[in-house]
């Protein structure tokens, strides 16, 4: 059996102001920084906040092809 090292990186920011604050989580496979699976809808540094997402990230650095149904 293959083993991997996935790797979840939180992180947050608050402006200098404090008016703002955001947040998320970056995630990692075997060291590698994942791209987000759709670059349009988000950026990497929100990958590891829903399962779906982080399922597909994960899976497509592997070289699969996925298609998550909702049910």
């Amino acid at each position: 059996m293959k083993k991997v090292k996935i790797t979840l990186e939180e992180w947050d920011y608050t402006c200098g102001d404090g008016c703002c604050y955001s947040y998320g989580t970056k995630m990692y496979l075997d060291g590698k920084e994942l791209e987000h699976p759709d670059p349009e809808v988000d950026d990497n540094n929100y990958v590891g906040m829903n399962v779906d997402t982080a399922l597909l990230a994960v899976l497509k650095e592997l070289g699969y092809e996925v298609e998550i149904e909702y049910k």
